[in-house]
């Protein structure tokens, strides 16, 4: 009996365990959107790219922490897994590939703890930490297209050199405190396992490290791209891209995505366009992948920014095309599957002033992030904006108290105290071959008022 009870101790989840594993993954699947908004706005002050990775070791905190209280071999692996899903859930812009980027790094962490026999210790916090925040530059490179000159190579490993050490900091040395906190306070009981039961933590390892690899041999196969690309929407000429009978030369340009250096060649998106002859009051474009994933690109940027190109990855059966150049990371999409080019005006809103204005979705761009909205007509990926930023943008000073946004049928009102600083209650933008449509939703998926006709803010 005191054998079983050892080794349930040791290599089995308790009602504890999975309760510690639930909230942790849940409050690092939830906090990574905010972290990566933190890391694109300190990137965006600083002007260079790749400073998003300064934060790369907040996303492996959640993972270490419970690795550091539980001690089990596992633990890493399963959290990653929970992790994962609550992102790719929660609207994560990646897709599912944050899974695989959230699998790596919950193994790297049980690989890092599973290699010192005393797990009390600090260096296997850093190891670990620095490990698994590491991983996802690598995993991303995976991915995308690789530098075709040894310059690329090195940012690619300065990058991964300042998620490292982003990982001994954030990931390492604060859970490592907070652990040491937590037993010397006495609010959990830590013990350094009797046995190190190697062969089985090996077996763990190795065994998920070949399910790892399987794992991003087939996203790389079942994320490639349909060979073709429907140009629809407000235009005289819609097409499939590439047609024979265009003339579109292909480019090179030189860019900087996620801080590597890479020269590619591709189409100018804009040619392309041209092509299809679009409705003079064309205004947006909405870029959709194959998986579902969309966003949104302003003509104001498509016909001033030259870099935005459409580029062939493979050829014949194994073509896909990707969107390269955007000022906006997120607009940058893999395996391209249709462009819908719109030219319908945005959505009113009144102000306590009774001054018209016009919610146009081009202008709010950065401030937009993804989820899965349950629409009548069945399940959409769009881009929302927090009303709140909507509210206090049209309005030019502090005296108004409810918000009243409008439908065919019915009305939704807030108090400012309600939307206030709540990111959570967002206008998310509909683009279809008829022309925009926007919705009230909440980023659970939720909707709340669909179609939004109208926006009143009220003194």
């Amino acid at each position: 009996m005191s054998q079983v009870s050892t080794k349930e101790k040791n290599f089995y989840f308790s009602t504890r365990d999975l309760l510690i594993m639930a909230v942790l993954s849940a409050l690092g699947g939830v906090t990574s959107t905010y972290i990566n908004t933190l890391g694109d706005a300190v990137q965006a002050a600083l002007g260079f790219a790749g400073g998003t990775q300064w934060a790369a070791g907040l996303h492996v905190i959640w993972i270490v922490l419970a690795v550091g209280i539980l001690r089990k071999p596992g633990t890493g692996i399963f959290i990653g897994i929970l992790k994962g899903f609550v992102e790719l859930l929660s609207g994560n812009t990646h897709g599912i590939i944050i899974l695989l980027v959230d699998l790596v790094g919950g193994l790297l962490v049980d690989f890092g703890f599973f290699l010192f026999s005393y797990k009390s210790k600090l260096l296997p916090y850093l190891l670990a930490g620095g490990l698994a925040t590491g991983s996802n530059v690598l995993v991303f490179q995976i991915f995308a297209t690789l530098p075709e000159n040894i310059l690329g190579y090195s940012a690619i490993a300065i990058l991964f050199l300042v998620a490292f050490v982003s990982g001994i900091i954030f990931a390492g040395v604060i859970p490592f405190g907070v652990v040491k906190g937590l037993g010397k306070g006495g609010i959990i009981t830590i013990a350094e396992p009797i046995e190190k039961k190697l062969k089985i933590g090996w077996i763990i390892l190795l065994g998920v490290a070949f399910l790892s690899i399987l794992f991003a041999v087939f996203l790389k196969i079942t994320l490639t791209g349909p060979q073709n690309i429907e140009i629809t929407g407000a235009v005289r000429n819609p097409f499939d891209f590439p047609d024979d009978g265009l003339q579109i030369t292909e480019i090179s340009q030189e860019m900087d995505y996620r801080g590597v250096l890479t020269e590619y060649r591709g189409y100018p998106l804009w040619s392309i366009v041209q092509m299809a002859e679009p409705d003079p009051l064309a205004n947006t474009l909405l870029v959709e992948a194959s998986d579902g994933y969309a966003f949104l690109i302003s003509f104001d940027e498509l016909t001033t920014n030259p870099n935005i190109l459409v580029v062939q990855n493979g050829s014949g059966k194994n073509a896909s095309f990707d969107i390269v150049g955007p000022i906006s990371s997120k607009a940058w999409v893999r395996n391209l599957n249709k462009i819908t080019i719109s030219a319908a005006e945005g959505l009113s809103v009144v102000n306590s002033k009774s001054e018209d204005h016009t919610f146009d979705p081009d202008q709010w761009l950065n401030d937009m992030d993804s989820t899965q909205i349950m629409l009548p007509d069945g399940t959409k990926k769009l881009q929302g904006v927090p009303l709140w930023k909507i509210v206090e943008f049209y309005q030019s000073d502090s005296t108004y108290e409810q918000v009243i946004l409008r439908s065919t049928e019915r009305s939704q009102s807030y108090s400012w105290n309600e939307i206030n600083a709540n990111n959570d209650i967002r206008l998310f933008t509909i683009i279809e071959e008829q022309g925009l449509s926007f919705v009230l939703a909440e980023m659970s998926g939720d909707v709340l008022l669909y179609p939004v006709t109208g926006i009143e803010i009220n003194q």
